[in-house]
């Protein structure tokens, strides 16, 4: 397996001008605001599932480009305020930050340890306050702090950790005067360039029949920064994401369980048309296909339920905890 290219970085002030005047930012760090944002770097990733995220390894930043291409300027100027509160805990005490951030993505993405997080908890507050200062509303504001499914209890505690009620008022409606610029790419790479064999191993084969060969040919990785340790399917061209520190000391059961999940789950979409003009319900039907072929593969290399379950990331991001603990009682009974 050839060694993962370095994740391309650009400089923070190419992609977001303007945010060294806001006060929030300049609250966050002082004196040091133009330094601090002078040196910041960001990585992109194509997921739709990523929005945006401090590294845990370099501090910088991670943005995801359909959020950056199609989210509104006052969801990305929040996502900013809320980051870069994120940046200066990370130049605080970068092995506390990491600590906390490892507990709620090591599973893929725990809402119940996020929203509870000690260091999401403070940024959220941070960010709030800018909300209510530019003149956003109770119901805006809510809707901005949801992150995916997520059980009401656990984001009705984050309201109130957070100072959000109901009755509070808002301020003046204010015009934001910072710049975003939208567009951004990533690098895509051969897949057999980095595994190689995968077109002689009997599951792949059996999948894929005889064009095994060419369609892995034709796929191409992302090397992602991702803060989870998995390979993920990118929903517009099906190519695939994997961060390199995963690919560099990843159990290899688990990457070869990962990547035929995903091989699967390609398959079976491109036979029903591409996954965005599919309902959700052909989307998950054949999500939970992919995984229960890809758990019958992944006991037989020797990976235990317990370690299967654990890393089924491409269905956490979909289901909020008790939507995931029925779907896997489901799915293991079925494999």
């Amino acid at each position: 397996m050839r060694k993962a290219p370095p994740i391309p970085l650009a400089s923070f002030t190419d992609y977001f001008r303007g945010f060294d005047l806001v006060q929030a930012v300049r609250d966050v760090f002082g004196d040091e605001t133009e330094e601090v944002l002078g040196r910041l770097k960001v990585g992109f990733i194509s997921s739709k599932y990523m929005y945006m995220g401090v590294s845990d390894q370099d501090g910088n930043l991670r943005v995801g480009t359909y959020h950056l291409k199609n989210s509104d300027l006052r969801t990305l100027y929040l996502d900013i305020v809320h980051e870069l509160f994120h940046v200066k805990q990370f130049m605080k005490n970068k092995d506390y930050f990491s600590r906390e951030h490892q507990k709620y993505v090591k599973k893929g993405f725990d809402a119940s340890l996020y929203y509870g997080s000690p260091i999401e908890v403070p940024a959220y507050r941070h960010t709030v306050n800018e909300a209510k200062r530019i003149g956003m509303k109770y119901d805006e504001i809510a809707e901005y702090l949801k992150m995916g499914p997520v059980e009401p209890k656990v984001f009705s505690k984050l309201l109130k950790d957070v100072g959000l009620e109901k009755g509070m008022v808002a301020g003046t409606r204010e015009k934001l005067s910072v710049e975003i610029r939208r567009g951004a790419s990533v690098p895509l790479f051969p897949f057999t360039d980095y595994f190689k064999g995968f077109e002689s191993v009997p599951a792949v084969r059996e999948l894929l029949g005889a064009e095994a060969g060419r369609f892995l040919s034709a796929l191409r990785i992302e090397f992602a920064g991702m803060p989870i340790r998995a390979v993920m399917p990118d929903e517009d061209d099906g190519h695939l994401q994997i961060s390199p520190m995963y690919l560099r000391s990843g159990d290899a059961r688990l990457l070869y369980f990962d990547v035929l999940l995903c091989l699967n789950l390609l398959k079976r979409l491109r036979e029903g048309g591409a996954a965005g003009q599919m309902s959700r319900r052909r989307v998950s039907k054949a999500l939970f296909e992919s995984c229960a072929a890809a758990i019958n593969e992944g006991r037989r290399v020797g990976l235990s339920d317990s370690e299967l379950s654990s890393h089924l990331t491409v269905m956490r991001f979909q289901m909020s905890p008790g939507e995931f603990k029925r779907a896997m009682k489901k799915l293991f009974s079925t494999a």
